[in-house]
This record gives C-alpha cells, structure tokens and sequence, in this order.
C-alpha cells in the first residue's frame, strides 16, 4: 500500500496514478455492478485481458487497498 507521502498532492493525479490503465479500471468497474467475483468471471466479462495481466492487476489493486 501506498502512504501518503508517496501520492501527489492533486487527487486527480492521484487517481491516475492509482489507476492508471484500462485494465484496472475494467476490474473496478465488474466490482462496482457486479459484486464479489472470481477469477474465471473476471476473464468472461473482460474477454481481451491475458490471465497474466489480470492477475498482477489484481494484486496491484489489492496492494494499494483500492479492492
């Protein structure tokens, strides 16, 4: 997780920073209408992410306490 020393001080900024790609915003997205799911529901709903890219997606959610 990131402190708050480490963020910039514009909350736009920080937004993009914590959020930076489309795939994490795909991810938050199937939370925010979908609830709770697992992996292989994620890899149905957003057909074009590798299994990869998902999971270090996740992980760098998670990390960040955004999931």
């Amino acid at each position: 997780m990131l402190t708050k020393e480490e963020l910039p001080d514009c909350p736009v900024a920080t937004t993009v920073q914590l959020i930076g790609n489309k795939w994490k915003l795909l991810v938050i997205r199937n939370l925010v209408y979908n609830g709770k799911q697992r992996f292989g529901d994620f890899l149905k709903t957003i057909p074009a992410i590798s299994k990869k890219v998902l999971t270090d997606n996740l992980r760098a959610l998670e990390r960040d306490g955004l999931i």
